[in-house]
């Protein structure tokens, strides 16, 4: 922690940033009243706190009440995301506060991907650009991707390790977030997306591809609709059920159980795969609301029931082993970031405190086929 003194400077010989004060006040979930009170002080004081009318602030009580280190309050100016740049599903439904909290989330996962990238060299952001194909229908831009990506017409075996290495951020929303739903933006011409981690296997990967549909297809738009979100839902059916690959497959007539067959094959919801049958019209209206309804009393409205093993970051795996191979502790990585280690772990899936992984030639060989390397940065 850097030490401070009542002329508003530390160590370093920075000043007190009064935009750090409101982002740590938003990411703690605080109105001003309510840091106000804690800090024993008028709200207009806060104000004049957070509008930088006012040298010395009392940064220890402060970093106190809103949990993060004395040293975050001197650092540069944090970036800011705009509301209006996030694709938001549940905006309608969000209090004020809550969209602040994840926004400051997203904010501090921006420099923690900074950080990353200057210490190591990782994939780059490559996703095609669709911003001249406006009005492309979902379809055919899921068809485009996987043949762009070579998958054609096979099952995505491990979706969050392919958007990785394809140079996407995958970033996991804090567990007092998780009302938001997942979101996605972009910065820098680099693509984040935020994932509920506290839904089924199956359910997050329809998300990521919900969230890469945005990323594709509405990157200029700021436009929130039904529609838009619909683009993106018809995105994810398409990228991870394709048509062509699905007519072939079911051959006759089906039944019931062959539901849960297709649905472990591409890895996907049972619900979402009865979907997909109902939609290309591979069974009739009648057998999806019986099979509907039969699929609620077995629990598979609200989960997934022998559901597959959830997928987890390779980026985020291979950086902190990496890291810790070149003396980067966890503790050194949150002082650097002047935030605090929770703060870290919350948004790289646990793993920031989680027991290494396997370190066999075995475990690394596998890892590195299906996803890539990093490497220090130079």
């Amino acid at each position: 922690m850097v030490a401070t003194t009542w002329s508003g400077i530390d160590n370093d010989g920075r000043s007190f940033n009064p935009t750090r004060l409101t982002l740590a006040r938003e990411r703690s979930g605080l109105t001003k009243q309510s840091l106000a009170d804690q800090c024993q002080v008028s709200r207009r004081t806060v104000s004049s706190w957070e509008a930088g009318e006012v040298e010395n602030p009392p940064v220890e009580i402060i970093a106190k009440v809103v949990g993060f280190p004395e040293s975050f309050f001197y650092a540069d100016d944090p970036v800011r995301i705009p509301e209006e740049g996030v694709t938001f599903r549940a905006l309608s439904s969000l209090l004020a506060r809550q969209v602040d909290r994840v926004l400051a989330s997203a904010s501090l996962a921006i420099e923690f991907s900074r950080w990353m990238d200057q210490h190591f060299t990782t994939p780059s952001a490559d996703l095609p650009d669709l911003t001249e194909s406006r009005g492309l229908e979902p379809a055919i831009a899921a068809e485009s991707v996987r043949s762009m990506w070579e998958i054609n017409q096979l099952p995505i075996k491990n979706l969050l390790a392919l958007l990785e290495k394809r140079g996407v951020r995958v970033f996991s929303l804090p567990v007092s977030e998780r009302e938001v739903d997942a979101f996605a933006w972009w910065y820098n011409n680099r693509p984040f997306i935020f994932l509920d981690t506290g839904r089924s296997s199956e359910r997050m990967r329809f998300d990521l591809a919900h969230e890469l549909g945005h990323l594709l297809l509405h990157r200029q738009s700021r436009l929130r609709s039904r529609l838009v979100e619909q683009q993106a839902h018809d995105f994810a059916s398409n990228f991870l059920i394709p048509a062509d690959a699905l007519y072939a497959q079911v051959t006759g007539q089906l039944r019931f159980d062959d539901i849960f067959k297709l649905k472990r094959y591409w890895r996907v919801s049972a619900v979402a795969m009865l979907q997909r049958l109902w939609h290309l019209r591979i069974i009739s209206e009648w057998h999806y609301r019986t099979w509907i309804i039969e699929l609620s009393k077995r629990g598979y409205r609200t989960s997934e029931p022998d559901g597959i093993h959830p997928e987890t970051s390779r980026l985020f795996r291979q950086l902190f082993d990496l890291a810790r191979q070149d003396g980067w502790s966890i503790s050194r990585m949150a002082a650097a970031l002047r935030i605090p280690v929770a703060e870290i772990d919350s948004m790289v899936f646990g793993l920031a405190i989680a027991p290494a992984p396997p370190d066999t030639p075995a475990a690394r060989a596998s890892s590195e086929a299906e996803f890539g390397r990093l490497y220090l940065a130079k």
